[in-house]
């Protein structure tokens, strides 16, 4: 490879590389350089991306993963090739490590831009100041009773859970009297990838490059409105995985649909009971028996599509999505799903003691 040609690309590389560590500093550095991408730069590239990806039905951002993993192959098959042949294919080696090196640096520069910036955002849980000086076993167990007595109510009735395009058009409603965000209209899709969520352990995940929301259809339908609603989170900006849970749960609980409140309380109730089995199993077990019969036959069908799909593939997956919550902020990873415990038993908490206390700001940037 020629020298200028050489030099031309390490350039590019370079100025890739000052632009992502610029923007992260800018975004945990400058509060006015934050405040401009959560309210201004994220909002009008969302509504870009939503006005014209809503109207296929298929998830396109399942397709640009497909393509940019291809891509993505190729470029590692050619470096091995021209690696073996180096002696001999000077020119096309360094060309290939360059592309090798250049191409997720800009796939990760498009993520900053399109939306990793989000995970900059100050706790949503905060801002509602619902962060506890503390947390203790009792009140774990205090919000596990008052979740039982929840779902005990809800299930004294039949609930209705209805179709995914319903469940959509309904969350897509909420969200607009919460936010007032009429100019964006809110709208998850199936996955393309069909069976292969089950096996990942993956209920719905939100593109960052094409700003779409998937869903995975086989989850049982009392797990529909909340999974919507929690992808419906990251599309308005909600990165933080505890934040999008504890926005999707008071989005649902507060809705006036059984079917979205039995969802919320029984999600919930998933992150407390399991909290719980971990400082009191017998305890937790006392709980569970306290149960209406058809949500114990919820928990029994939940727990039996988990075994039907248990696979390597789903430690992998887990592993990898572990890792990449911790690079970005969320120190616990996974485990950081279950804070929205703690949050929402704040939340019940200050509805109980002043319930006429003036409603959350629903401003999140």
């Amino acid at each position: 490879m020629r020298w200028k040609q050489l030099r031309t690309r390490g350039v590019i590389l370079a100025v890739l590389l000052t632009l992502i560590v610029v923007f992260h500093y800018a975004l945990n550095n400058n509060d006015s350089f934050l405040s401009w991408y959560t309210t201004q730069a994220f909002p009008w590239l969302q509504r870009q991306r939503s006005q014209f990806l809503n109207k296929f039905s298929i998830s396109v951002g399942d397709y640009i993963y497909l393509i940019l993993g291809l891509v993505l192959v190729l470029i590692l098959l050619r470096f091995v090739y021209f690696s073996c042949k180096y002696r001999s294919n000077k020119e096309d080696f360094w060309k290939e490590l360059f592309r090798l090196t250049t191409f997720p640096c800009i796939v990760y520069f498009m993520f900053l831009l399109l939306w990793g910036g989000n995970y900059s955002r100050p706790s949503v849980a905060e801002r509602w100041q619902l962060n506890p000086d503390e947390w203790s076993n009792e009140q774990l167990v205090a919000l596990n009773l008052t979740l039982v007595e929840q779902l005990n109510l809800t299930r004294a009735d039949t609930v209705h859970f209805a179709d995914f395009k319903v469940l959509n058009h309904q969350a897509n409603s909420y969200y607009q009297e919460k936010l007032g965000v009429k100019s964006i209209k809110l709208l998850v899709k199936h996955t393309s990838l069909g069976y292969l969520l089950n096996y990942l352990g993956i209920n719905g995940y939100y593109n960052p490059l094409s700003g779409e929301a998937q869903f995975n259809r086989f989850l049982p339908k009392f797990m529909h409105p909340f999974v919507i609603s929690h992808e419906m989170a990251h599309q308005i900006g909600i990165a933080a995985e505890d934040d999008a849970n504890l926005v999707a749960y008071i989005i649902c609980a507060e809705s006036q649909d059984p079917a979205f409140k039995y969802s919320a309380y029984f999600n919930l109730f998933l992150y407390a009971i399991n909290d719980l089995k971990r400082v009191d199993e017998h305890y937790a077990e006392v709980i569970l028996q306290s149960l209406n019969p058809q949500t114990k036959a919820d928990l029994n069908e939940l727990q039996e599509i988990r075994r039907r799909y248990k696979s390597r593939f789903r430690g992998i997956s887990l592993y990898l999505y572990d890792e990449y919550l911790r690079w970005h902020g969320q120190t616990e990873g996974i485990r950081s799903y279950a804070k929205v415990v703690k949050w929402a038993y704040y939340w019940h908490q200050g509805k109980q003691q002043e319930p006429e206390k003036a409603p959350l700001n629903w401003n999140l940037d």
